[in-house]
């Protein structure tokens, strides 16, 4: 299985956030950051990161050692004597999103002191779902030769929908594929509002819950 993070984020919605958290700072009223949480709230999901998970599979004539039951062991001999070579490599991609739901931040997850110049924000937890896979499988490898059967669609189909149960089965129950995902995606996450929340010498603190 092969993994790719991809960095994605709603620059738009930060940079309406660097203009609140601006007269926020300025201003220092209880209005002031009203309007600044009112702000962070309307950006309601925050997508950070994505992960691309690929999954590869072989379909090939099936070998005799590996024939379970007196259909396969029949169909594995008939394979063993034929002439030729068959061999199809696919592979498909899914897709894992991290992201940050904004739509409960209140007044109590930031502190905007003005003396210290300091701005302390409290974010929700980093949060990942799937959102989406691949149409189609891709072909990376195709050989069938001699008097070897091509690879029809059902069988295209069938291991499209393996590969597909096997991935969800995997980012289930193994949460090395998430903790990397939320790991990237908090770093962005400080990165970012450090980057355009800082400014006239104040200094952003960035906390998850």
């Amino acid at each position: 299985m092969k993994i790719r993070i991809f960095s994605t984020l709603i620059i738009g919605c930060l940079l309406v956030l660097s203009a609140a958290v601006s007269g926020a700072c300025s201003d220092g009223s209880n209005e002031a950051k009203q309007l600044f949480v009112s702000q962070i709230r309307r950006c309601n999901r925050l997508n950070l990161g994505e992960m691309r998970i690929s999954k590869t599979a072989t379909i090939e004539d099936l070998k005799l050692s590996d024939a379970d039951g007196p259909r396969q062991t029949a169909a594995a001999l008939l394979d063993a004597v034929k002439i030729g070579d068959r061999k199809a490599v696919y592979s498909y991609d899914t897709y894992l999103t991290a992201f940050i739901d904004l739509s409960a931040f209140s007044e109590n997850d930031v502190d905007i002191d003005t003396d210290a110049k300091r701005v302390r924000i409290t974010l929700p937890s980093v949060q990942t779902r799937m959102s989406g896979r691949d149409v189609a499988v891709r072909e990376d490898h195709y050989r069938v030769t001699g008097l070897r059967s091509q690879v029809s669609p059902a069988e295209r189909a069938a291991v499209k929908e393996k590969m597909s149960r096997h991935l969800k089965e995997e980012i289930a129950s193994d949460k090395r594929y998430s903790d990397i995902l939320v790991g990237r995606a908090q770093q962005r996450a400080i990165e970012y509002f450090n980057n355009l929340l800082s400014h006239d010498g104040y200094t952003v603190e960035i906390n998850f819950r």
